[in-house]
């Protein structure tokens, strides 16, 4: 049996960090979406990926990213969307790499999928996932009969029908193929898998299946820390590089044998540690916190609940609930969830109100869902000594801010 997963989207709400990668490629815990992916088909025996990527540089980027990735006991094959026409269409660029009447499991790229869901897919001869969520207004919604087969799939339905979503998570076959010419474009010029799979529904059982284990979409910057939040905890501590004296270890670390922790570090949760990282001496790290390659976390640096990527260096400041993209320079500021009397910069959101942060997100603000919420910067940012950035502020790649300056607006540039 043959995986099929979807990576030519655009991660336009993931932007900054959506500007300059994939989002499949978006990683957590140090390893990126799709690779989670390969790896939960893999534990289910599927061993033959199809990935359907983007004709630009992104779809590039996730065949090279793949290509050299060094991804064992998988035979990857790529096939390519040269036009963004939905999600049934998408999956419509595969047909050629699979048999007739061929079963195969097929995921959402952006989203992460615990294995025992495609295990309880392989259960069935056709499944679809399906998560009760309390917005089904916002969703695909799974609507079944009471031997729990699918009846359809609609989305985002204006009336209460029922809350179980589609995830992204099926088992089909591909005599779904078949039904994309009958397909009608949406207002928003597009093809929807939701009505081929309701057609495929209507032919022969699919049955539909509640998430046996977790589920985790990445559609927002904050997803980020939600999906490090559930992770990190899972992880097995693995110490094979260097750990100074007097580190203190109160929770979960993975630490690569060409990284190392110097001394007087006090790590209070989860760490998830890249190669080639240095993380002290006299730092403090709260919560679940991921530090990508090539890094360099210099004296009295504080780290609390963040993702932070490739080859950033951290000079001596806080930075709190926030995700940095890679190449960043961040010197003596903070980047936290809490604005307050601080000698330095910091971000982040305001304790004397009890609300959730919310954000900008294409020209309209988008809540969160977090109270602490710092910020969300781009690749190749240098942080000017003393920033003051508010909370759920983005930064674009490549900006650079100036000493003092305090940034109550996101920075956009060129790459917009």
């Amino acid at each position: 049996m043959k995986g099929i997963i979807a990576a030519a989207g655009r991660g336009t709400r993931l932007y900054p960090i959506g500007i300059t990668t994939s989002k499949t490629l978006v990683k957590i815990l140090n390893k990126s979406i799709i690779e989670w992916s390969i790896d939960a088909l893999k534990q289910n025996g599927i061993n033959e990926v199809i990935i359907i990527i983007s004709a630009d540089e992104f779809g590039e980027q996730v065949r090279n990213h793949l290509e050299n990735a060094n991804i064992d006991g998988v035979n990857l094959q790529f096939a390519t969307q040269k036009e963004q026409l939905g999600t049934a269409h998408v999956f419509q660029m595969a047909k050629e790499l699979v048999d007739e009447g061929e079963d195969f499991v097929a995921l959402y790229g952006d989203d992460l999928y615990g294995p025992d869901n495609i295990r309880a897919l392989l259960e069935h001869e056709l499944a679809i996932i399906g998560k009760k969520v309390t917005d089904p207004e916002k969703w695909g919604i799974l609507q079944h009969d009471e031997q729990g087969n699918l009846i359809k799939l609609v989305e985002k339905p204006k009336e209460m029908i029922g809350d179980l979503a589609h995830i992204g998570c099926m088992k089909l076959n591909a005599r779904i193929f078949d039904f994309f010419d009958q397909l009608e474009m949406t207002e928003r010029r597009e093809y929807e898998l939701t009505d081929s799979i309701t057609m495929l529904a209507n032919e022969r059982p699919v049955k539909v299946i509640e998430a046996v284990d977790y589920w985790l979409p990445v559609g927002y910057p904050w997803h980020i820390l939600d999906a490090t939040e559930v992770l990190a905890p899972k992880v097995e501590s693995k110490i094979e590089g260097e750990v100074e004296q007097n580190v203190v270890v109160k929770g979960k670390l993975i630490l690569p044998a060409s990284s190392k922790i110097l001394a007087n570090t006090y790590i209070d949760g989860n760490l998830i540690v890249g190669e080639n990282t240095t993380i002290g001496p006299n730092v403090m790290i709260r919560g679940d916190v991921v530090i990508g390659n090539d890094c360099w976390i210099k004296f009295n640096s504080e780290i609390k609940n963040t993702v932070i990527g490739d080859s950033c260096k951290i000079h001596s400041g806080y930075i709190g609930d926030s995700i940095f993209g890679n190449h960043i320079n961040f010197p003596t500021s903070i980047a936290g969830s809490y604005l307050g009397s601080f000698p330095v910069a910091r971000v982040g959101s305001d304790p004397e109100e009890n609300t959730n942060v919310k954000t900008l997100v294409k020209n309209n603000y988008v809540n969160t869902s977090r109270h602490k919420f710092g910020a969300v910067i781009g690749d190749s940012v240098q942080i000017g000594i003393n920033t003051v950035i508010f909370p759920g502020i983005k930064i674009w790649p490549g900006a650079v801010t100036s000493p003092n300056e305090v940034v109550k607006n996101d920075i956009v540039n060129k790459w917009v």
